[in-house]
């Protein structure tokens, strides 16, 4: 199975978890301002973004390859090996 974000798919999850760190998280205001400026350089279509966005589908694939080889496929059923 592969999963691969787009960029846009990929700036919207980015956007989302810092969010929710700035709206969540008790952090001092420099972090947020630090958070708020690393968003800012990554706007969607930017060099920033499509770098950050190759990054998280290469974790995300090597993330499933891992869980994919450790399963071993028997008839019926899944053992983890």
């Amino acid at each position: 199975m592969r999963i691969l974000l787009d960029e846009e798919e990929s700036w919207s999850l980015m956007s989302l978890i810092v969010a929710q760190v700035i709206d969540q998280v008790e952090i001092e205001e420099t972090t947020v301002e630090a958070l708020r400026e690393w968003r800012h350089q990554r706007p969607e279509g930017s060099e920033g973004m499509l770098q950050l966005s190759y990054g998280m589908n290469e974790a995300l694939g090597n993330k499933i390859d891992e869980e994919t080889t450790r399963v071993i496929r028997r008839k019926d059923y899944f053992r983890k090996a």
